[in-house]
């Protein structure tokens, strides 16, 4: 009686390794390169926006003034482009606003 197990306690290794490496469809290493490049690639807008994550392909953003998101949106293309480079496929499309 006590040597038996029970099976709905138990969970198959190859779920949940699965699940921990895909967030979404979004790998979570993608996420640290994109934190750290992120700083790099914005400059000095970074004390006036903030990175708040990903959402299907879209980097979305936090900013503390209008201003600051409409310098962001003029700079989109070339922001995403620049993002894009450190990873082998590109997978942003553009930018929100939270």
């Amino acid at each position: 009686m006590f040597l038996t197990r029970k099976s709905s306690n138990w969970t198959n290794i190859g779920y949940v390794k699965s699940s921990w490496r895909s967030l979404g469809g979004i790998v979570p290493e993608r996420l640290v390169i994109l934190d750290a490049v992120w700083k790099k690639e914005i400059g000095g807008l970074g004390k006036y926006c903030k990175l708040v994550g990903v959402n299907k392909g879209y980097v979305v953003i936090k900013t503390e003034s209008s201003v600051a998101y409409n310098e962001i949106l003029l700079r989109s293309g070339p922001i995403i482009k620049s993002l894009n480079k450190y990873f082998a496929k590109s997978w942003l499309k553009g930018i929100k606003n939270e």
